[in-house]
């Protein structure tokens, strides 16, 4: 059984208002049991031309670690790259591990 993604209570509250207003806006039911449900959708909310829907989902992006971020990049996800620069941290070439950038 394949591990869940782990996300800050913030980050569940936004995802539990992002589902009630993506099916609002499509009409398509997303659940919240499965790392590709929770996948498909942030897709349908990154693509969304509602600002309410963007509003969240932006948020959700602001509370997600630098792990998180580039993985979803990975995914596919359409991040701004304001959201990819974190201050002070650098992605090493070891998955999970970040240095802090020299001042």
């Amino acid at each position: 059984m394949e591990q869940l993604m782990i996300f800050s209570e913030t980050n569940i509250y936004i995802l539990s208002k992002l589902v009630a207003l993506v099916r609002r806006d499509t009409g398509i039911r997303h659940r919240l049991n499965s790392n590709e449900a929770i996948i498909g959708l942030l897709l349908d909310a990154s693509s969304s031309s509602d600002e309410r829907i963007q509003s969240y989902y932006f948020r959700f992006l602001e509370n997600l670690t630098p792990e998180q971020l580039v993985g979803f990049k990975q995914e596919g996800l359409t991040i701004p790259e304001q959201y990819m620069r974190k201050p002070g941290l650098l992605p090493t070439p070891l998955s999970r591990q970040y240095a802090y950038m020299p001042r």
